[in-house]
């Protein structure tokens, strides 16, 4: 387990890489096109200043290095963060559906 912000034992599953990709999101019918704040191989840190609630349901296209692919995932938490010097909100969105984790892995170097 690696070491968190703060000192003590980070509880992720993996580690979250600070990268910049295109994606869409939908959920309640509209979507939003965003740039992630982070990603890792279970999930993805969006900003959004009116997130959808904790527990939604949402579909993300995500683009990497000109492949684009399309996940579903479940907004597991609302934090807040700076974007570019300005505090936002983030959700961290779970990816449930299956293939997202060797996407990444190939269009990024993550181990």
């Amino acid at each position: 387990m690696t070491q968190g912000r703060y000192g003590g034992p980070q509880k992720r599953r993996s580690p979250r890489y600070d990268k910049r990709f295109k994606v869409s999101l939908e959920y309640e019918g509209e979507t939003h096109e965003i740039r992630t704040i982070n990603i890792s191989r279970h999930g993805i840190q969006l900003p959004r200043r009116n997130p959808p609630p904790v527990g939604s349901h949402v579909k993300l296209t995500v683009t990497i290095r000109n492949e684009t692919s399309i996940f579903e995932g479940i907004v597991q938490r609302h934090t807040h963060c700076l974007v570019n010097g300005v505090q936002t909100i983030a959700i961290g969105i779970d990816i449930i559906s299956p293939g997202y984790d060797e996407f990444v892995k190939d269009k990024i170097t993550i181990s």
